[in-house]
């Protein structure tokens, strides 16, 4: 699952990757950037300290830094390969300048998302004119009435997720990759002065967009300063600042929920290890991420909550003690930050 930061041209998108991935090397600013984020979690050094495995293996996000969106009907070309960058991304970040003064931040957001408004709809009608010269059955009917409702929707400026689409609408149209459909982080780009600002900015454009979209804040040249230092650095940097804390770790958390993420964990003496899996997801196919042949040979999952496994200083005798260890079956939904043992036979 992979995420695609976005927006257009110098809005600080290639500065928020490279301050995410650490990478110091030169980047692409004609083709896509890919990088991978570990996701920090307090639960997982909690884990580590208390069993002290070989190896501790958080979650991670995969970032794709696609080049900014040049403006003007002379860069169409070049728009459409960027467009079809975007399309192989599961979830959109969306960089927005509210540094440089050049835009106002509603005109830049609508700027944006008014494109991939119009390339929706351009795949839409395309799709639409070729089922009038088909036979139709009932297939082609069901898709039809699901792409006239998509239709109305994008002609008023609503995001194809914000339209309640249900699951099987969602798997009828699902290869035409519709960019709307996906979920979008918006990321507002402030320069350090403003930091004072930044919960006013962050209320004036959760009236912008789209309950179903989240925002967030981030001073990005700051961060990526931030990212070139030492730990003991960064503490007097941000000090300086009047921060308590780098804001980046925030947004990959928003990021990983964003894309329907929750964790849960496997623990032991060779490696305390964060799985990541959609919500929903129930026991058999959580085993399958450990491995298929744990899916395959599934028994039952020994379940207890982080919190609970807290609460007994992370003993396992304790749990079992207390009621707090639980046999769960297959059909068991997973819950976030769950400490799970699979028993398998294969």
């Amino acid at each position: 699952m992979k995420v695609g930061i976005t927006g257009l041209q110098s809005s600080g998108k290639t500065t928020l990757f490279k301050a995410l991935t650490g990478n110091e090397g030169s980047v692409s600013f004609d083709k896509p950037n890919i990088g991978s984020v570990k996701v920090i979690d307090p639960n997982l050094d909690k884990l580590s300290e208390a069993f002290h495995p070989k190896k501790t293996t958080p979650a991670e996000v995969t970032f794709v830094d696609i080049p900014g969106l040049p403006s003007g009907f002379e860069n169409k070309k070049r728009r459409n390969e960027l467009f079809s960058a975007i399309r192989k991304v599961d979830a959109l970040v969306e960089v927005v300048d509210a540094f440089s003064g050049t835009m106002d931040v509603e005109d830049a957001i609508k700027s944006f998302d008014s494109e991939l408004y119009l390339m929706d709809l351009e795949v839409i009608e395309k799709r639409l004119e070729r089922i009038k010269k088909e036979k139709k059955d009932q297939k082609t009917k069901n898709e039809e009435g699901i792409l006239l409702k998509c239709r109305e929707a994008l002609e008023n400026e609503k995001p194809l997720i914000s339209i309640g689409l249900n699951e099987n609408e969602v798997t009828a149209i699902k290869s035409f990759e519709f960019f709307t459909l996906k979920p979008i982080l918006y990321v507002i780009n402030i320069s350090d002065e403003y930091l004072d600002k930044k919960e006013d900015l962050k209320t004036k454009v959760k009236g912008i967009i789209n309950s179903t979209s989240d925002v967030i804040v981030v001073p990005v040249n700051l961060e990526y300063e931030l990212s070139e230092l030492s730990d003991e650095e960064k503490a007097e940097f941000l000090a300086s600042y009047g921060l308590e804390k780098p804001i980046l770790p925030e947004f990959v958390e928003a990021a990983y929920r964003l894309l329907g993420y929750e964790t849960f964990y496997t623990v032991g003496e060779d490696e305390v290890k964060a799985w990541t899996i959609k919500n929903g997801t129930n026991a058999r196919k959580a085993a399958r991420r450990i491995h298929s042949d744990i899916e395959r040979g599934f028994i039952a999952a020994e379940v207890v909550s982080f919190k609970d496994f807290e609460s007994v200083n992370f003993s396992f005798k304790e749990a079992k003690a207390k009621g707090l260890l639980r046999i769960e079956g297959e059909n068991y939904i997973v819950q976030n930050r769950d400490i799970v043992h699979f028993r398998f036979n294969v």
